[in-house]
């Protein structure tokens, strides 16, 4: 069996995380909710065993195939709805306002949730006051997991090795964490190698793990020298290929005439992701270009400038914005803007990117020219 720790969010075959050790109030949970340790029995001596443990046994497991059954019943829609709105829940509780209400007795959702599924005839929530807390756990953990063996789906090739690299290439550091689902998935899809070697029996066993330490521990190894091989190559393959004179920087941007600095957010725009319209260079309506996504398009106003830009700058987008009925309007400068321009502009709610948000442009840009010769390679 696999499980997850609540504290660090990794996977491990062990009953005891690895990474955190053993730690207060900290649960395992399993992907399995019958390998939850309150399922199971534990030795009370020799002597107790002798005559209590088979009739014990027996009522835990009872209990399980009770638990089991009403869990599946309810899994879909209520605890899967529930740990999908948990977070926002939980939210809204840890807000004081939201508190400050009641002074008398006030109500978790989580309470409100057991109320529900006792109601419902799942009663031995009320006998039990963890279980609802483990079962959520698992329902969270096999969420986790339906997401993950979708993405892994995608990168199963001939061989572990490859299907090791495709991972990584795409999950880059995840692996370290992830590396138990990664081999949990490929043992549950029957996914067959010759150097995969796991232990069925633990898939029933809870004193058994799918993997040895060693083998884990090897492919571990395996895996941070496939990630090492990836990062080489992908610089190699930057330093063959980035062509710096694409490379922009603010002073770069100083040297342009007008014209050129329009031309130049264009390709800016359009890099960052952006759908771009050029305008014509004269008779715009003070407009220089206009940028959509997401549905909302907005119309830029470019100013390459040694000294600060004033009011008309600002008054010339919020023209065009009206005239071309888009959603935003935006100056952007090389340089800075005077006081009276922010405060026009802030009334106005015309975006100002002066000299220093410009930088933050360049970067992203730049930043795409290189991950775009990532993707070619």
């Amino acid at each position: 069996m696999i499980y997850q720790c609540k504290v660090c969010n990794r996977a491990t075959f062990k009953t005891v995380c690895a990474n955190c050790g053993i730690v207060e109030n900290n649960i395992l949970a399993p992907l399995d909710a019958s390998f939850y340790p309150d399922f199971h029995y534990e030795s009370k001596g020799f002597v107790k065993d002798l005559f209590g443990k088979k009739k014990e046994k027996a009522q835990l497991q009872a209990l399980l195939e009770r638990v089991l059954t009403k869990y599946s019943e309810f899994l879909d829609p209520y605890f899967i709805n529930f740990v999908h709105i948990i977070v926002e829940e939980n939210e809204v509780q840890n807000n004081p306002e939201s508190q400050a209400y009641t002074q008398e007795k006030s109500y978790t959702q989580r309470e409100l949730f057991q109320e529900v599924l006792i109601q419902k005839g799942f009663t031995e929530l009320s006998d039990l006051p963890d279980l609802l807390d483990k079962l959520l756990l698992t329902t969270i953990f096999a969420s986790t997991y339906a997401g993950f063996k979708k993405e892994l789906a995608r990168h199963t090739h001939e061989t572990l090795t490859q299907t090791l690299r495709s991972w990584i290439e795409e999950t880059g550091t995840n692996f370290r964490k992830d590396i138990c689902l990664f081999l949990y998935y490929l043992w549950e899809a029957d996914i067959s190698f010759d150097n995969l070697k796991f232990n069925s029996e633990a898939s029933t066993n809870r004193d058994l793990t799918l993997y040895s330490d060693q083998f884990i521990d090897g492919w571990l190894q395996r895996a941070e020298q496939i990630y090492r091989d990836i990062l080489v190559k992908r610089l190699e393959s930057k330093l063959a290929n980035f062509d710096p004179n694409n490379y922009a920087t603010i002073y770069l941007v100083d040297a342009m005439d007008g014209f050129e600095f329009e031309d130049f957010l264009v390709v800016l725009f359009q890099t960052i992701g952006y759908d771009v319209k050029e305008t014509k260079k004269t008779g715009d309506q003070g407009a220089d270009l206009f940028v959509e996504r997401f549905g909302k398009k907005t119309v830029i106003q470019a100013k390459n400038y040694t000294g600060n830009v004033g009011n008309s700058a600002v008054q010339q987008a919020l023209s065009a914005k009206t005239f071309y009925s888009c959603d935003e309007a935006m100056v952007v400068s090389n340089s800075y803007f005077t006081k009276s321009a922010k405060e026009l502009a802030a009334s106005a709610s015309v975006r100002l990117i002066d000299r220093d948000k410009l930088i933050h442009y360049l970067d992203d840009y730049n930043q795409q020219l290189i991950d775009q010769i990532e993707l070619k390679d």
